[in-house]
């Protein structure tokens, strides 16, 4: 499969005659100054000018068949002129022709996409589409997919220019797109990352887009197509999983069909052969399921470029013989170096490269990353592969549980009783709580991490009222989503879906629920000019909305940040200063703490209720009464008890410190 001599060239595009003769045709002139080729004289009028109508009316009856006018007087004046519509260019032509054979995708509208179009362009091919979620999207997801490699691919590469895909189109389970050289590399960075669910696979094609409307085969090749259909079943071992590919110069049936001779080159062959496996199998997962490993040795193979479509069609082989071939050094194997990424064993035994660049297989062991076995020895353990496959995944960050430090568990009262309201009568629950100087907000999170297996959630009900300052970076925009006052928020919780929030004593395990105490918020009384005491609350958990309009419920993730502070003179005792409502789509919580409405039934038992009370009156000096209420406070947490007592220090009353002896 060594790659043969260049064919002969083609002769020069030429017309010929009627008498046989090439000949060329002059361009005729568009525009522009030209030379004139008659001797006529200059027309010009009775005062001497030139008169131009005449040159005009002269010019354009030589250069255009006479035409019969309706509108030409008896009298003999010259037929009124009008100018000749202009002849439509080639590439109006072409995006004519398009629309015509209903294929608009291609027609770019972007001046930005018309500049690039001169540079050379790289088709890839992006397998996952139909395997992620996003598929079930309007348009099948490709405009989601395309979207997420642009801003993935630029964050990845970390550039500040846009990274622009010119075209795209679906051809089966594959999407192909074409882009810049530059930005295809960027985009080919993006290979096996995660998207709606799915690991997509960047693939070059270098033959370009495939041809949509390829025509019927005709009877000649569809002999061939079954011939080597024939070809490959009798290499294919059911059992071990193995498409013996070796020695594909030996075989009769493959000479018969003379795939080694003129100008059939075992290049074609071999692409043949790929894309006949490739219509064999429906989906990515069959073909991972039937072949598991390949086998290619002696075919006297110089550079994998000769046998790239192998892995555009088998991307996820494990075993790979590519022994007895004639690699001769590293540069030759180079155009694989980010394809396999699940290959485990790679034979190169008998190859030259194996005394020519003797520590080839370091580098080669560095290209892909579940290798074990390079050409027989050993190079990693599946151990310190599970290892880095480990370390190469994002851990969260870990959760110490919720800090709550109510206040005379006004905190627990209120959130108890929010979310009960929230579900049930919205209007009467911010008549309670919301003031005219209240403030609610709401930002929805499109790109948060989702609960495997759970389809991901619509935004169409909360988008509009979005204030996300990732996404909304307009002042005006921002101020317009900030909703202050009672009548503007009962107005908006109107047109939000209806939601079920999980009760929260009995199922306390769905929140993750943290409250701290404040100071200097505003005196609703004015009366004190320093402010007052308040809380700020922030609780994780999930709820299930009713899509407006239907009957379809889904489950999302919500955080929601409540600052609390005391209510006006007349009113409710508390008030919501700000109210922050965050959502994207569900994931459990990760770590969930005691109610504290029933932290008692994983409360210190006396005799470690005794050693707390004696360890914080020793550290505080505050008397044996006081620091028992102090730990009652923070149901009996000792570091939650010793940060109260430091933020209330100064409130504390003389007498509940113990006097010095």
């Amino acid at each position: 499969m060594a790659p043969m001599g260049p064919k002969k060239g083609a002769a020069p595009n030429t017309r010929s005659t009627r008498n046989g003769q090439a000949s060329t045709s002059k361009a005729s002139s568009r525009g522009g100054i030209s030379k004139r080729r008659d001797a006529r004289p200059v027309k010009v009028d009775r005062d001497g000018d030139l008169n131009m109508d005449a040159s005009t009316s002269g010019n354009a009856s030589r250069s255009q068949p006479r035409r019969s006018n309706n509108n030409a007087t008896s009298s003999g004046a010259p037929p009124r002129t009008s100018s000749r519509n202009p002849r439509p260019t080639a590439k109006a032509q072409q995006i004519i022709q398009r629309v015509l054979n209903g294929d608009s995708s291609q027609i770019s509208t972007r001046r930005a996409s018309r500049r690039t179009d001169a540079v050379p362009s790289v088709t890839l091919k992006v397998e996952g589409l139909k395997e992620s979620k996003a598929s079930s999207n309007e348009g099948g997801g490709l405009r989601d997919l395309l979207t997420f490699l642009e801003r993935k691919s630029q964050t990845v590469g970390h550039i500040t220019r846009p990274v622009r895909i010119k075209k795209s189109q679906i051809n089966g389970d594959f999407v192909y797109i074409t882009a810049s050289k530059e930005d295809a590399e960027e985009i080919l960075k993006v290979n096996n990352f995660m998207f709606a669910g799915a690991t997509l696979r960047i693939t070059e094609v270098p033959e370009g887009l495939p041809n949509r409307d390829a025509t019927p085969l005709s009877s000649t090749a569809l002999e061939m197509k079954e011939q080597l259909r024939s070809v490959l079943s009798t290499r294919y071992d059911v059992n071990a999983k193995l498409l013996n590919l070796s020695s594909l110069g030996e075989d009769p049936a493959l000479n018969q069909m003379g795939f080694f001779r003129g100008e059939a080159t075992p290049e074609k062959m071999f692409k043949a052969l790929m894309a006949i496996c490739e219509g064999l199998f429906k989906t990515p997962q069959a073909k991972r399921d039937a072949v598991v490993s390949i086998s290619l040795a002696g075919n006297n193979i110089n550079d994998v470029s000769q046998i790239l479509s192998l892995t555009d069609t088998f991307p996820d082989i494990v075993n790979l013989d590519l022994s007895r071939n004639q690699f001769k050094d590293i540069k030759a194997l180079q155009k694989w170096r980010h394809r396999l990424r699940s290959i485990q064993t790679l034979l190169l035994n008998e190859n030259p490269i194996e005394i020519a660049a003797p520590s080839y297989k370091e580098e080669v062991a560095a290209w892909f990353p579940k290798l074990l076995n390079l050409s027989g020895v050993q190079v990693r353990t599946p151990e310190q592969v599970a290892a880095a496959a480990a370390a190469s995944r994002p851990t969260p960050i870990p959760q110490g549980g919720p800090d709550f430090r109510d206040i005379n568990r006004v905190g627990e009262g209120f959130i108890t009783e929010f979310l009960t309201l929230y579900d049930t009568d919205r209007q009467n629950l911010a008549a309670k709580y919301y003031d005219e100087q209240s403030t609610f907000s709401v930002a929805v999170n499109t790109q948060s991490p989702h609960e495997p297996g759970v389809p991901l959630p619509t935004w169409g009900d909360y988008i509009k009222f979005s204030r996300n300052h990732m996404k909304r970076n307009y002042g005006p925009a921002r101020q317009q989503r900030l909703f202050t006052g009672l009548g503007q928020i009962q107005g908006l919780w109107r047109q939000l879906p209806p939601t079920q929030h999980p009760n929260i004593t009995a199922q306390f395990d769905k929140y993750i629920i943290d409250c701290h105490p404040i100071h200097g918020l505003a005196d609703p009384a004015g009366q004190n000019p320093l402010g007052v005491d308040g809380m700020i609350m922030t609780v994780h958990g999930e709820f299930d909305d009713q899509e407006l309009g239907t009957t379809k419920t889904t489950k999302r993730s919500f955080s929601r940040t409540f600052v609390l502070g005391p209510g006006a003179p007349g009113r409710n005792p508390i008030r919501v200063v700000t109210d922050m409502l965050s959502l994207k789509a569900f994931k459990k919580v990760p770590l969930a703490g005691p109610s504290p409405a029933t932290v008692q039934a994983g409360a210190p038992d006396d005799q470690q209720k005794q050693q707390m009370l004696l360890e914080l009156s020793k550290q505080t000096r505050m008397t044996p009464e006081y620091s028992r209420f102090c730990l009652d406070s923070a149901n009996w947490n000792f570091e939650q008890a010793l940060v109260s007592f430091h933020e209330k220090k100064a409130q504390i009353p003389p007498e509940a410190f113990m006097t010095a002896a």
